[in-house]
């Protein structure tokens, strides 16, 4: 099975082993689902090449595991995924990764001109994304 919300809050450390030697309890289990090796494979090779910024790779991984099409245009979707994704692949959390995009959109001195900006060119991207990907 694959937990796919597994915060602190989510796990708890068992008292004491169960028979099976278990020592930790999954709670909340609404978003879990049972994933074929193949599937798992997939996954973790995605995320490999997403940590080794390898988009190119990435593309292949989401094609195999059927996120994005077989005819995807790669060369709009490698650019974007790399725009996206290395601010967050940089690491320090959510609030880094805001930052991380406001500088990279020319939003970073908060006022309304740039705001705007940032904002029309973020959407451009998105835009751009799935008009590429026939979903």
């Amino acid at each position: 099975f694959f937990h796919a919300d597994p915060h602190p809050g989510n796990l708890l450390l068992l008292n004491e082993p169960t028979e099976d030697g278990a020592e930790l309890a999954l709670i909340d289990c609404g978003l879990m689902a049972s994933i074929d090796e193949e599937d798992r494979d997939h996954m973790v090779s995605a995320v490999i090449h997403l940590a080794n910024k390898d988009y190119a790779s990435l593309v292949d991984d989401f094609i195999q595991l059927k996120i994005l099409p077989r005819d995807t245009n790669r060369a709009a979707v490698i650019p974007l995924m790399d725009k996206a994704l290395s601010p967050y692949v940089k690491g320090g959390g959510a609030k880094k990764y805001e930052e991380e995009l406001r500088k990279l959109y020319g939003m970073e001195n908060g006022n309304m001109q740039s705001q705007v900006g940032g904002f029309q060119a973020m959407t451009q991207d998105a835009l751009t994304v799935l008009n590429d990907i026939p979903f």
